[in-house]
């Protein structure tokens, strides 16, 4: 719970002034409520292992798709995402204050909030939607010949680089279908404020579901926010300039974590972060370092956004007429790393979109290979023919 904790509190921090009309705080609100919806989905799909997420990043990701959505495919998706009560410019600029006030949160601590949109060849956005990506979401729109190999490459040496190098691949291949892919990268870097001595750091047992294990466990003294109750305790670890910081909440009972989630609602989510008052303690905390990675779809569609996947989405604020387009797959990806000095964290939540209608006028072909034929392989960028043949019997 604590490692999704962490970085729910990104969205979450203290917000310093705001700017006049942008509603940010209901923007937050939403953004950690349905994290919260997702994560409660992973860990009861994977029971007992380690997840990790950022509500942040999926909800980012989704809202600038969303943007390009209409009718009952935008009514479907801001249902989900929580944000019915806001209007498509509320989310775009809400979105665009918030970035901007966590980027400004602590210069002694690195966050990178990136995003971008791939454009198939051929395939043509909405004006209105390049221009507002670009404006509030900073996305710059790129056109890639899909059917290119290095194609999958570009995009994840931009997610390796707006990912702090954590995050190397998040995309396997692009499908013929596919026309538009939308990402969002999160990367963070923070030091504690107090940093915990490499000295004092110990093999120690940790209780695991399965048993008894030996972990390498940091130990620090000092006074920290900190509060307890009979079912669990709390304290927060800062960072930098301290309005950045790790939380962690311990169950009183060594197998009490599942309980613990269970009985965390939307409604008292934000009530797991108050209360903390100083006090002085001791803080045993192992060193971990964790990646994940999940397929969103049935989540999302679970969560009431089916409408966007289905053969009836309309995304007709996106793409151009005559084409219209589906989400096709929404792909999560995070990183984490805890020790002595610090945090590393990142995250890219990948958005691919699939076409439903092909351009009017274009005639259908049909290719049946049912007798000889000839093939070649050949580089178009030379023109060299690596391989020819001429197949009268293709046995094997």
């Amino acid at each position: 719970m604590s490692v999704l904790l962490a970085i729910v509190l990104i969205s979450s921090a203290p917000a310093g002034s705001q700017p006049a009309a942008v509603r940010t705080a209901e923007l937050v609100q939403a953004d950690n409520r349905f994290g919260l919806e997702v994560f409660d989905y992973a860990i009861a799909g994977r029971p007992g292992e380690n997840v990790f997420i950022s509500p942040l990043s999926i909800a980012l990701a989704l809202q600038m798709t969303m943007h390009g959505a209409a009718g009952a495919t935008l009514d479907a998706m801001a249902g989900a995402l929580g944000v019915s009560g806001l209007s498509r410019p509320d989310v775009a600029a809400g979105n665009a204050a918030l970035r901007g006030e966590l980027l400004r949160a602590d210069k002694k601590v690195r966050l990178e909030i990136a995003n971008s949109l791939w454009l198939r060849a051929g395939t043509k956005l909405q004006k209105r939607f390049a221009d507002d990506c670009g404006k509030y979401y900073r996305a710059a729109v790129s056109v890639l010949d899909f059917a290119r190999p290095d194609a999958v490459t570009t995009i994840n040496n931009w997610i390796d680089r707006h990912t702090g190098g954590r995050i190397k691949q998040a995309v396997s291949r692009l499908l013929p279908e596919e026309i538009v892919v939308l990402i969002n990268a999160i990367y963070f870097k923070g030091s504690w404020t107090k940093g915990f001595n490499p000295k004092l750091t110990s093999a120690r047992e940790f209780h695991l579901v399965s048993g008894g294990a030996q972990r390498l466990m940091m130990n620090r003294e000092g006074r920290f926010r900190y509060k307890a109750d009979d079912a669990m305790q709390a304290v927060a670890l800062p960072y930098g300039d301290g309005r950045l910081n790790m939380y962690l909440f311990l169950p009183r009972e060594q197998d009490g974590l599942a309980k613990l989630i269970e009985g965390i609602k939307p409604d008292n989510f934000a009530d797991l972060f108050v209360g903390l008052n100083e006090k002085k303690g001791g803080i045993v905390l192992p060193r971990f370092k964790i990646e994940y990675e999940q397929i969103l779809n049935e989540a999302l569609i679970q969560l009431g956004m089916g409408k966007a996947f289905g053969p009836d989405a309309d995304f007709s604020g996106m793409v151009a007429p005559p084409q219209t387009a589906a989400i096709s797959d929404v792909l999560h990806k995070t990183f984490i790393e805890v020790n002595e000095e610090g945090t590393e964290a990142a995250a890219v939540t990948v958005v691919r979109m699939r076409a439903l209608s092909m351009p009017n006028g274009e005639e259908r072909f049909s290719f049946v290979c049912d007798h000889p034929f000839l093939c070649a392989i050949r580089d178009d960028v030379t023109g060299s023919v690596l391989f020819l043949g001429a197949i009268f019997d293709p046995k094997q």
